[in-house]
């Protein structure tokens, strides 16, 4: 991937390219909240997460265009612990969700200063249980039957990363 990649704080002129990315079948196949999102709710929602100083909404811009998401929901300052959720836009080239994740993970523990990254995948989501392992992620729970869809159960996988597992992969 030969763009250049920049992260940045989600403002509110992201809310429709998010909520598109977001509502697209892609993606919300892999959500616990599959429904389609309306403007009205995900404002509300941009809203509160702007509001919470736990939570970080950020952007993945390549060559200047918005391509990717991600959320990091710190639990306490004392805990060091965030749980991150993210996505990324459908047509986005590939190799995105990795410099998402890569830059992600760069702020979360340089810049925050965070001691761990944890997240839940849906079992069905492959790829993403790829890019988990990929960026040296751990699997520390298979949760049985952790959501329903209003139809079924579905398995979900745990994955967390430490900052010091973080900084041995990057060489540091």
């Amino acid at each position: 991937m030969s763009e250049t990649a920049q992260l940045r704080v989600m403002e509110e002129s992201d809310l429709e390219p998010v909520l598109e990315w977001r509502n697209a079948p892609t993606t919300r196949q892999f959500m616990y909240t599959r429904h389609e999102i309306s403007l009205d709710e995900h404002r509300q929602w941009f809203e509160r997460m702007t509001e919470s100083a736990s939570d970080h909404l950020l952007i993945l811009e390549l060559d200047g265009a918005p391509q990717g998401f991600l959320r990091l929901h710190i639990e306490s300052e004392e805990s060091g612990r965030a749980q991150w959720g993210f996505f990324r836009a459908p047509a986005a080239p590939r190799g995105t969700g990795t410099v998402l994740c890569e830059r992600s993970l760069a702020y979360a523990f340089e810049d925050l200063e965070l001691h761990k990254i944890y997240g839940e995948v849906l079992e069905v989501n492959v790829p993403s249980q790829r890019l988990h392992s990929k960026l040296g992620f751990t699997k520390e729970a298979h949760l049985r039957d952790h959501y329903h869809d209003g139809q079924r159960y579905w398995d979900a996988i745990g994955f967390g990363l430490l900052a010091s597992e973080w900084d041995q992969g990057r060489g540091a």
